[in-house]
């Protein structure tokens, strides 16, 4: 008997038919039963170019993450915008994960539904549609937690109106956001932001709950974190100057929250441990693009990547794929394959041939670069010799996988023999 979560999530984008580009011509079943079909991605009629999602690297990528946050004693609430997936949502959930992240309250609402508890939105609520349905939801399930941000007076006052005209009930827990100079949202020094904390504990729709700050956007060189490290020591001096005057007292705990997939070690050194504030603090953890991680930008600058290994810990995998026909080779040295911008991101980094595919046989190689993309089309250099042709295949990692799952509304999930053992959803 399926469990009632699953049977929840079954009521909505199940089948697997036509709309899903990708998979074999004339499937039309429901997604949980593809791990029972026996498919092959190379054997059986899917339709390239197809983007694959691997196991076992992506539960090597959970379990190392999971054990990075026990060690460090910190908390994850991954970024779920990064796959919009229910599958993947849940796994993340099912290995400790806190709450689940998401950047808007149409993003909430999708969560809401795939029974996630606890949300945290990493940004500001200003829209009153938004506010007034995270409020009803509150008071409708006394089981749910919704936490989301505020960097103003403007933003208060804004919320407060959202709310004006709903009775009494939970107030939404606020985090204050710290920013960065000439970044994104937040306050820019830590008066201002203790400034706005004091006003977020007179109003009475909204509780004070904690700090947050998100240090992804800073640059580092030459493991230089100079940047990264103070501004995330602001975000500390923040906690302690609220928590001093008073302004945590009507919260059973205090949440710090950063995080991209990229400054792991350095949140966990600087928010992570031993906190004198008069109360308990849960330092929180943001990654999302850990999870599936990726062949260029995290690869490169992740601390699970070229600049680590974390110590005690693997190096994440990269388990987000695509592969695609070539289609001509019209010049000695250009080869173009079947997928471009509606299939890849392309806003980092364009994606990294990996391995070569002729008749049975898939071999490794370095030697090819893809170069540019079309809508539908990669250009690829590679030498005149090599031995590429039309009818062969071409396998790609990917940088940056928050803009690639978004182009797809199912993808296979395989193991290491590129049998097909399941699929995972994403709602966009």
């Amino acid at each position: 008997m399926k469990s009632e979560r699953n049977l929840h999530l079954d009521l909505t984008y199940s089948n697997l038919d036509w709309q899903h580009k990708g998979w074999p011509i004339g499937t039309e079943i429901d997604l949980e039963d593809v791990s029972s079909q026996g498919w092959n991605l190379f054997e059986d009629e899917f339709q390239f170019p197809v983007i694959v999602l691997n196991d076992a690297a992506m539960q090597h990528n959970i379990e190392t993450m999971r054990r990075f946050c026990e060690s460090s004693g910190i908390d994850l609430a991954p970024h779920g915008k990064t796959t919009m997936s229910p599958e993947i949502s849940h796994r993340q959930l099912d290995a400790g994960a806190w709450a689940i992240t998401a950047a808007t309250t149409s993003q909430a609402r999708i969560f809401k539904a795939f029974d996630v508890p606890r949300i945290l939105i990493a940004s500001q609520v200003v829209d009153p549609a938004g506010l007034r349905w995270a409020w009803r939801e509150l008071q409708k399930d006394p089981n749910f937690e919704f936490i989301c941000l505020v960097d103003s007076e403007d933003c208060v006052s804004a919320m407060e109106r959202g709310l004006e005209n709903e009775a009494n009930g939970r107030p939404i827990n606020v985090l204050v956001e710290l920013g960065i100079e000439h970044g994104r949202t937040g306050l820019r020094t830590v008066e201002s932001a203790f400034s706005v904390a004091s006003r977020i504990a007179e109003s009475s729709r909204l509780q004070l709950v904690g700090v947050e700050g998100y240090e992804g956007i800073l640059r580092w060189e030459n493991e230089d974190f100079t940047a990264v490290d103070a501004f995330l020591t602001r975000m500390r001096k923040l906690t302690e100057k609220i928590a001093g005057k008073g302004l945590f007292d009507d919260t059973d705990e205090v949440i710090v929250t950063a995080g991209g997939s990229m400054f792991q070690d350095r949140i966990a050194l600087i928010l992570g441990g031993r906190w004198d504030i008069g109360r308990p603090v849960r330092t929180v953890l943001r990654s999302g693009c850990y999870v599936t991680h990726d062949s260029r930008m995290y690869a490169e600058t992740s601390p699970f990547g070229k600049r680590g290994p974390m110590e005690n810990l693997p190096r994440l995998q990269a388990s987000l794929w695509i592969w695609g026909y070539v289609l001509s080779r019209p010049e000695p040295d250009l080869a173009l394959v079947g997928f471009g911008k509606r299939d890849v991101s392309h806003d980092v980094h364009l994606p990294h041939p990996f391995a070569v595919k002729r008749g049975e046989i898939i071999e490794e190689t370095s030697e090819l670069t893809v170069f540019d993309l079309n809508d539908q089309h990669a250009y690829i250099r590679l030498p005149a010799d090599f031995p590429l042709s039309v009818g062969d295949m071409v396998g790609c990692g990917i940088s940056h996988p928050c803009t690639t799952f978004d182009r797809w509304r199912a993808l296979p999930l395989i193991d290491d023999e590129y049998n097909v053992i399941g699929a995972v959803r994403t709602f966009f």
